[in-house]
Parts: C-alpha cells; structure tokens; sequence
C-alpha cells in the first residue's frame, strides 16, 4: 500500500491581538482567522495579513461565533501591546508558527 502525500495550501489569515479584562489585569492572545471566513461574518477582524500552510482542524476556539486558532498568550505584567511583553504559544500550536506570527507584531515568544 503506497501512502499519498498532499501538500497544503498556504491560506491568507488574518493575524489580530485579542485584548480583555481579568480579575488580575490585562490578558492578550495573538489570534488567527482564515481571511474568507472572516469577510462572511458580520464581525470586523483588525490585523495583520499573513499566509500560511496550516492542517485543518486547528480552529479549537471561538469569537464572536467565528472559529480563531489561539496561537500565543501573553505571560508576564505590563500590558500586551508593549514590545516587551512575554509570550507564550499555547498547546498543540507549532513554536514555529508561533514565532513567525509572533515576528510580524514584533513579539518575542518565552521557552520553558
């Protein structure tokens, strides 16, 4: 039996910082929505364009009813759109890809 190969297809997504409201602070996690889902919502996504090569079945969370990937939250004090804030790539998310998404808002990503 020969196992067949598909390589995927790079996707527009759109790269955007959700910021929220906690009982110790500011919380934030960079997320992803793939571009065609989003221009069908009735919501607005604000951020960064990029492409990438992603398995389906990665969009474990929602927004607003929109399927996101969760790719990186923020650890640390201050407020997460300071440049040197800290971050972290949550479970099952690639380091790889956190660091690309990461790069283009100018975040660095934390290893433990």
């Amino acid at each position: 039996m020969q196992v067949l190969k598909r390589a995927i297809k790079p996707e527009n997504y759109i790269s955007f910082l959700h910021i929220y409201q906690t009982t110790w602070g500011t919380a934030g996690d960079i997320c992803l929505v793939r571009e065609s889902v989003a221009k069908t919502s009735g919501s607005k996504f604000i951020g960064r364009r990029i492409q990438l090569a992603l398995p389906k079945g990665m969009e474990r969370d929602y927004l607003v009813g929109v399927p996101v990937i969760k790719v990186a939250g923020h650890v640390g004090e201050g407020h997460p759109k300071d440049k040197n804030s800290e971050w972290e790539a949550y479970d099952g998310v690639d380091p790889e890809i956190a660091t690309t998404v990461l790069k283009i808002w100018g975040f660095k990503l934390i290893e433990f």
